[in-house]
């Protein structure tokens, strides 16, 4: 299985003949960044022979046919050659800044530009009745999900029949929106809910208490920015391979958003990929209060915290599960990409456009 490859040091990347060349570079007597030295604790978690470890010595090679997208979160020297060679293989390349926000893409051309599919995209944007289907759908995914989680805990605990209700009002409004704004309102309010539900969740020392963005204010909402970023990245690498065009969403305005259909497809993954993931790890206390660190510009993780939040996402984004229409295993990564498969199968006519729901 291809994995992500996550760069944590600086270093120079470049082809050599069918692999990826990394030769470590700087002044070792410098500050660490953030996130350099997790390399080897990575070495465990990812499907890369140790003769191929980079972080053993320079220079190290990677075979290219084992890499599904490269993820930058240090300085990495980078030359046309290389480009030309990601572009030739498929490969996306997607950088980050300091805090380990996401920053920007190369995308490599498309191998079969498809025409019809970008077309229909538009179509389906300007059409105000087309574009209110796919913005419901989208939604009513991500409110099953989110309702799902809601109810498997009340079933356990009974302490969550108040938001329960909360839940029912919101789906109904759903179903009653005329426009995509008024969507964007009822997905606030059951955001704001989930939201609540997350706090019930997690021990009183991990409270998000409101959303809080640029800067993140506490861990859980550093937590929230971060598989964020990471989870955004994964969906644009998957819609490249679906010929669909990211600049156009449904739910989320073009020009907003650097790409509006990746944020509509992650608040369909978002529960179990993002907040579920959240409350999995702190409440195994895989972390704590020492993986986060204040700053004038907010709370973020601790290079030891980035290290088991990558693992933990890549691990669970490995996982393969039964899926029950194809017949087969698929990983989540996969799920993602099956999601651009449906979408391109609406556009086109061929079969109308249902959300993935959580079925287990």
């Amino acid at each position: 299985m291809k994995s992500s490859f996550y760069l944590f040091q600086p270093v120079t990347l470049k082809r050599q003949d069918n692999s990826l060349a990394i030769l470590p570079f700087g002044n070792p007597d410098r500050e660490p960044f953030p996130g350099e030295k997790i390399g080897r604790e990575l070495q465990d978690e990812f499907p890369l022979a140790e003769e191929d470890a980079w972080w053993q010595g320079a220079p190290r090679y990677v075979a290219v046919e084992r890499i599904d997208s490269i993820h930058a979160y240090s300085s990495v020297r980078i030359n046309t050659g290389l480009l030309n060679f990601l572009a030739e293989k498929h490969i996306p390349l997607h950088t980050y800044n300091y805090f380990g926000g996401y920053t920007g893409t190369y995308w490599p051309k498309e191998p079969i530009p498809n025409g019809r599919i970008q077309q229909a995209q538009f179509l389906h944007y300007a059409d105000t009745e087309k574009r209110l289907t796919l913005a419901s759908e989208i939604l009513r995914g991500a409110f099953h999900n989110m309702h799902s989680a809601v109810k498997r805990e009340n079933r356990r605990s009974g302490q969550f029949t108040d938001l329960l209700e909360e839940w029912h009002l919101s789906a109904a409004r759903l179903e009653e929106a005329q426009s995509v704004n008024m969507l964007l309102g009822v997905e606030g309010n059951i955001r704001k809910t989930y939201y609540e539900f997350l706090d019930r969740r997690l021990t009183p020392d991990f409270q998000m208490e409101g959303r809080v963005y640029r800067p993140p204010n506490n861990p859980v909402n550093a937590l929230v920015s971060y598989l964020n970023s990471m989870l955004y990245a994964s969906i644009i690498s998957e819609l490249y391979r679906t010929q669909l065009n990211p600049l156009v969403g449904w739910l989320h305005e073009p020009g907003r958003q650097r790409f509006p259909l990746a944020w509509d497809l992650a608040e369909i993954f978002r529960p179990h990929l993002v907040e579920g993931l959240i409350m999995s790890m702190i409440n195994k206390k895989q972390l704590d209060a020492t993986h986060f660190e204040a700053s004038l510009s907010g709370c973020m993780l601790t290079p030891e915290g980035r290290m088991k939040v990558i693992r933990a996402f890549e691990h669970r984004m490995q996982t393969t599960i039964k899926h029950r229409d194809l017949g087969r295993s698929v990983s989540y990564r996969y799920l993602l990409r099956l999601e651009g498969y449906k979408l391109v199968k609406h556009l086109l006519g061929d079969k109308p456009y249902v959300s993935f729901r959580i079925w287990w």
